[in-house]
């Protein structure tokens, strides 16, 4: 079975501009959603979000803010699904 994940959060920026974030008031809804596979996938989004920090470059300081808002954005989900933070 695959993960509907990427719907999800498709769905739940519907409205917003390409920059904005999912807003935290939607966070549980969108963990209220995750089955087993979200739940893996967030994982390996969190895995590969934290690989490609290591290949920014230290003057880069925007590109390690998005990343670190995307990892701790992931990390949330993944407590408000009872999984454990990375």
């Amino acid at each position: 079975m695959m993960s509907n994940l990427q719907s999800m959060l498709l769905e739940a920026k519907a409205g917003l501009a390409p920059w904005q974030r999912v807003p935290e008031t939607k966070w549980q809804e969108i963990a209220a959603q995750c089955g087993p596979q979200e739940v893996q996938e967030i994982y390996a989004r969190i895995a590969s979000l934290k690989a490609e920090l290591l290949t920014v470059e230290d003057w880069d300081g925007d590109t390690q803010d998005d990343i670190n808002l995307t990892i701790a954005f992931f990390n949330g989900l993944l407590q408000l699904t009872g999984g454990s933070r990375l």
